[in-house]
């Protein structure tokens, strides 16, 4: 019985999902890291392989006909290329098995079902907008942190600490949005702010976990909580009309995928607004498939 395997990867989890020939969801189990931006090419690998290993423990005879990997990170061709031969070594592929590597913001556009064309939007700890119809595809944003991320989770949490030093130094008054994220940080006084650097420049994730503050103070009428939203929903529509205006769609389908994009309230509201400022007759859509299942099923029709 030949297979076909979706994987999506990120820099907390992996999950695959792997589903027979009528497309039936045969075996689905989730491991750690595979994101190729946060960990070794010898870690990726590993990570998949521990998530599908239990199967074929059990199924030794069987094999994968098919597999489309999305994973965060993968940029160039060079990185693609590098996965899809880690994954020939595995011993669960059939010889002449397609092996396709791509960005994870492909599985986010086929969560939605939108396999020939369509847009995604993923705005959470990153943000990237993707989309592609029958004759090309293109990205914008999702090119790093070091170039800032507007429209993400991370955007949010670094622009929540830059208020939180300038009330703390003076520069603004101190409001209760403030000294909730001065509490979150371990911001007491304004000296403390080489510690704070210190312990989350670097740490993407943990900057991004301030998002939520942000959000709920914006959704309490917080002017400089809102005013930051503002502009990272700016940045994300900004990214989608970007998209928009290279690929042309019949089906105008934009898949929102994040946190942060779908969180409730007054981002979620002003991103929908920007969004249809480009053009009215887009349709937002959340995830209808679970992306490495989407994944799964990109695999099948590769073939």
């Amino acid at each position: 019985m030949d297979l076909y395997l979706g994987i999506d990867g990120g820099g907390t989890k992996t999950k695959v999902s792997l589903i027979d020939i009528r497309e039936k969801l045969i075996y689905e189990n989730t491991s750690g890291p595979s994101s190729v931006d946060t960990v070794s090419l010898e870690e990726t690998i590993e990570a998949i392989n521990q998530a599908i290993k239990p199967y074929f423990d059990l199924h030794p005879t069987t094999k994968i006909a098919s597999c489309f990997a999305g994973l965060s990170g993968i940029e160039l061709p060079t990185d693609s290329l590098d996965v899809e031969r880690g994954l020939r070594d595995l011993p669960y592929f059939k010889k002449d098995a397609s092996i396709i590597v791509k960005h994870d913001m492909e599985n986010a556009l086929y969560s939605g079902a939108c396999f020939e064309e369509g847009m995604a939007l993923i705005s959470g700890t990153n943000m990237v907008a993707f989309g592609k119809d029958i004759h090309r595809s293109h990205k914008a944003g999702g090119w790093g942190y070091q170039e800032g991320a507007l429209g993400s989770g991370f955007h949010l949490g670094t622009e929540a600490i830059r208020y939180a030093i300038r009330a703390y130094d003076g520069r603004y008054e101190k409001d209760a949005f403030a000294n909730e994220i001065a509490r979150s940080i371990g911001l007491n006084e304004a000296t403390d702010i080489f510690d704070v650097m210190e312990d989350f420049y670097d740490d993407r994730t943990r900057v991004a976990s301030l998002a939520p503050i942000v959000t709920m103070f914006a959704n309490q009428d917080n002017a400089f909580a809102k005013k930051i939203i503002d502009l990272a929903t700016d940045e994300c529509a900004l990214a989608v009309k970007a998209v928009y205006n290279y690929i042309s769609m019949k089906n105008k389908t934009c898949v929102i995928v994040g946190s942060l994009g779908n969180s409730r309230g007054y981002f979620k509201e002003q991103l929908q607004q920007k969004i249809k400022a480009i053009d009215p007759y887009i349709n937002i859509i959340t995830p209808i498939l679970d992306p490495s299942f989407a994944a799964a099923l990109m695999a099948k029709k590769s073939l």
